[in-house]
């Protein structure tokens, strides 16, 4: 009920088989929207596990985690690491959230063969397919990020706040849910794989160089692009949190305001600004909703 047979048959989760074509009524479907809901969500989460927490994929987790963390090594907080801690943040976001953009991309067009016999039978809803996968699989998506940050944050030395820590992991994970829902959508309207990925690539490509890292300055007719990207929004919120305090002058001039001098302190407003930070926390964390 609901699920598949190692042929990849899909079974109908309304309790009755069959096939046909034609465009399904309302009473085409012997069973409840709750029900057909509950039985995907089943089925994908089944799915998912062997997908998703294999043994290479937690491997991968772990090494990326790890080589991150020794790369950016306990960093002291100075103002020599200021952009150290911010391109720490903008690495974790742009490789998580790519990879779940490219994998939830990858969904509809792998099981549109699927999709469209159980659909033709009157195994379910289009819509409680789609939520049953989005709800199944996000908790799965977030395991292997979270390994990452659990590893690379802490031998890194970003902010030994642990009440940081689990905010700045949040929204880490709260972008990766975002790429998610952009990869499925872009899946859902472009289901030819080979036109897709070239999509994809552009899409999260022009997302990313928008976000406010690399490009100060976007051209005004670029502008509106960088309101639809989560690397702009995990970016200004997982900065704002890691510098929670004043930072210390060192002599390295890479602050104006502390002007080459090895005393005195950079407050938290300059900081954000030299690193072109938007937005309150709660404003960014609320957009990636």
């Amino acid at each position: 009920h609901g699920s598949e047979d190692g042929n990849g048959e899909g079974v109908d989760a309304s309790g009755h088989g069959g096939s046909g074509g034609g465009v399904l009524s309302e009473s085409s479907f012997n069973s409840t929207w709750w029900t057909q809901f509950c039985v995907l969500v089943h089925r994908s989460m089944k799915n998912s596990r062997s997908a998703i927490f294999t043994t290479m994929n937690l491997i991968k987790a772990g090494a990326i985690g790890l080589m991150c963390g020794l790369l950016w090594f306990r960093m002291p907080y100075t103002e020599s690491t200021v952009f150290d801690r911010s391109s720490y943040y903008f690495f974790t976001m742009t490789f998580w959230v790519f990879d779940a953009m490219f994998t939830a991309y990858m969904a509809f067009p792998l099981e549109r063969s699927i999709i469209f016999k159980e659909r033709s039978s009157g195994a379910y809803h289009l819509s409680a397919y789609f939520m049953a996968k989005t709800v199944s699989e996000a908790p799965a998506r977030v395991v292997l990020p979270l390994i990452y940050m659990c590893s690379s944050y802490w031998l890194s030395g970003m902010n030994d706040n642990f009440g940081i820590f689990i905010a700045s992991t949040m929204c880490s994970l709260l972008s990766v849910l975002a790429g998610e829902s952009i990869g499925l959508f872009m899946g859902a309207a472009v289901l030819d794989m080979e036109k897709g990925m070239v999509v994809m690539t552009v899409v999260a490509l022009a997302l990313m160089v928008v976000g406010g890292f690399f490009v100060r300055t976007v051209p005004f007719w670029m502008q509106w692009l960088g309101y639809l990207s989560p690397f702009k929004y995990s970016y200004n919120s997982s900065v704002q949190l890691v510098f929670d305090r004043p930072v210390p002058c060192d002599g390295s001039g890479i602050l104006s305001v502390c002007d080459g001098a090895s005393e005195g302190y950079a407050t938290v407003p300059e900081i954000l600004t030299f690193l072109g930070v938007e937005g309150s926390v709660g404003f960014n964390v609320g957009l990636l909703f």
